[in-house]
């Protein structure tokens, strides 16, 4: 899994979005990324008879969405100079198009290791949007995918859970996200859940246990296992007991068809969890 050198960041430059970008600054100054800033603008349509005067209201909003974005950009760094060794290689796109084909084009395009979807919480209406926004980009993009809470953004990542379905290729996953996050030097919580609607009977996590402590003795890392009705509300309550500033799940990139029969557990998370949580995408 090769390390993040460029994040991808879309924004919609609302104040509330501004503490995820700080976040963002510094995981890119934590990791030694550049960092890309994307704000998509929707052209004008009003006047459609009159082409000529759409296409100049649609060029006024870019110029002045360049501005803020720089703007944006300038007084956050400002506001967290003191707790950056580095500002990142910072570059800016402003794309016109649909929110959701915009990001996933510019990531076709730029190739980033990793997308930061920040989402709010206090505007119902705008949160539903962007929950479609965000949720589509968790199961359709390329790379790996970090999604922001708005209300929960820790500044470091001192604890992590890692979401176990003890597939046979967990322990090098698990190993892969420890060495992809290594600059913090995070405590792991690997925690695996079942429904208590069925099956109850413990899960035997022996074999991971083992392997991490022959192979990986200086990783801080500790086993968990969880029961209950939902999977969403068992890992939240589990981040909220453990302190999670970062959950993590492991999820393939599939195909068109691949999603359209598959209920992904990653994008019902995205769209409920309460603290950061990093879609890893598998490899191979």
């Amino acid at each position: 899994m090769k390390k993040i050198k460029h994040i991808l960041f879309p924004t919609d430059l609302t104040v509330s979005s501004q503490q995820a970008f700080q976040f963002t600054l510094l995981m890119a100054d934590k990791l030694g990324a550049d960092l890309e800033v994307l704000h998509v603008v929707a052209p004008e349509y009003e006047g459609m008879d009159i082409p000529v005067m759409a296409a100049k209201a649609t060029q006024k909003r870019v110029e002045v969405a360049r501005e803020i974005l720089e703007g944006f950009i300038d007084t956050s760094v400002e506001l967290i100079a003191d707790e950056l060794q580095h500002t990142a290689n910072i570059s800016t796109d402003i794309e016109l198009g649909g929110a959701k084909s915009s990001i996933l084009s510019i990531a076709q395009r730029d190739q980033p290791d990793l997308i930061v979807m920040p989402t709010h919480d206090d505007h119902p209406l705008l949160e539903k949007w962007l929950g479609t926004v965000t949720a589509s980009i968790v199961s359709t993009a390329p790379c790996h995918v970090l999604v922001l809470p708005e209300n929960n953004i820790p500044r470091q990542l001192n604890t992590l859970a890692y979401a176990t379905d003890l597939k046979e290729t967990d322990s090098y996953h698990i190993w892969e996200v420890s060495k992809l996050l290594e600059p913090y030097h995070p405590i792991m919580r690997c925690v695996h859940w079942q429904s208590d609607r069925g099956q109850t009977k413990p899960i035997d996590m022996s074999d991971l246990e083992n392997f991490f402590a022959d192979n990986v003795p200086a990783l801080q890392i500790n086993f968990h296992q969880l029961s209950g009705a939902d999977l969403a509300d068992s890992l939240n309550e589990f981040t909220d007991t453990w302190a999670v500033d970062l959950l993590v799940m492991s999820s393939p990139y599939r195909g068109f068809w691949e999603r359209l029969f598959h209920a992904s557990q990653t994008r019902k998370m995205a769209l409920k969890t309460k603290v950061p949580l990093l879609i890893v995408r598998e490899e191979g």
